[in-house]
C-alpha cells in the first residue's frame, strides 16, 4: 500500500507556468482589465455569437409545406407564440438587416445614431462613480443633469430630425 503512505498531493494555488504564457496571460488580462470599452465589445460579440449559434436554419423558416390555415383564432395565437419562439433569432437576424439596410442608404441617419450612441456610452454607460464630474462651458453636470440631457438629446434626434422615420419604415418594412 505504497499511496496510503505517500503525503497527500496539496493543491497549488498558482499553477506553475511557462514565461511565454505567463506573457500572455499578462497582456490578455490587463488589455481586458484597463479597457472597459473591450470589454463591452467582448461581451457584445460574444452574445451575437451565441444568439446566431442557436438560429434555425433558414429552409426550415421558408418552408411553404409547412404553412396550413389555423382552425380557430386560439390555435393561430398558440401557433404564433411557438413560431415566435422557435424563430426568434432568424426574426432578429431580418429585422436587423432591414434596419441597417436602411441606415446604410441614408447616411445622416446612420450618423446621427451613431453619434447619439458614442454620447449614451461615453457619457453614461462607462461612466463610474468615481469618475469626475462631466465640466461643460466652466459648470459641473451631476449624473442626473447628464442623464436627463441624454434623453432629450434622444428626443430630438429621434423625432426632430429624419433618423424616426427612416427607423420605423424600416421597422414597417421588416
Amino acid at each position: 500500500m505504497a499511496a496510503s503512505s505517500s503525503p497527500a498531493i496539496l493543491p497549488i494555488s498558482k499553477p506553475q507556468s511557462t514565461p511565454a504564457s505567463d506573457n500572455q496571460q499578462l497582456s490578455s488580462s490587463s488589455s481586458s482589465s484597463t479597457s472597459p470599452v473591450g470589454a463591452f465589445l467582448s461581451s457584445i460579440s460574444d452574445t451575437v455569437r451565441s444568439g446566431l449559434a442557436s438560429r434555425r436554419p433558414w429552409p426550415e423558416l421558408l418552408d411553404r409545406s409547412a404553412f396550413s390555415k389555423p382552425e380557430s383564432l386560439s390555435e393561430a395565437t398558440l401557433r404564433f407564440r411557438k413560431n415566435y419562439n422557435y424563430f426568434r433569432i432568424n426574426y432578429l437576424v431580418a429585422i436587423t438587416a432591414v434596419v441597417a439596410v436602411s441606415l446604410l442608404t441614408n447616411p445622416i441617419s446612420l450618423i446621427l445614431l451613431t453619434g447619439l450612441l458614442a454620447a449614451w456610452i461615453f457619457l453614461y454607460l462607462f461612466r463610474q462613480s468615481s469618475d469626475p464630474p462631466i465640466t461643460a462651458f466652466g459648470r459641473q453636470f451631476s449624473d442626473g443633469e447628464t442623464l436627463l440631457f441624454l434623453i432629450f438629446l434622444t428626443v430630438v434626434v429621434i423625432f426632430l430630425t429624419s433618423v424616426g422615420s427612416v427607423l420605423v419604415s424600416a421597422l414597417m418594412l421588416a
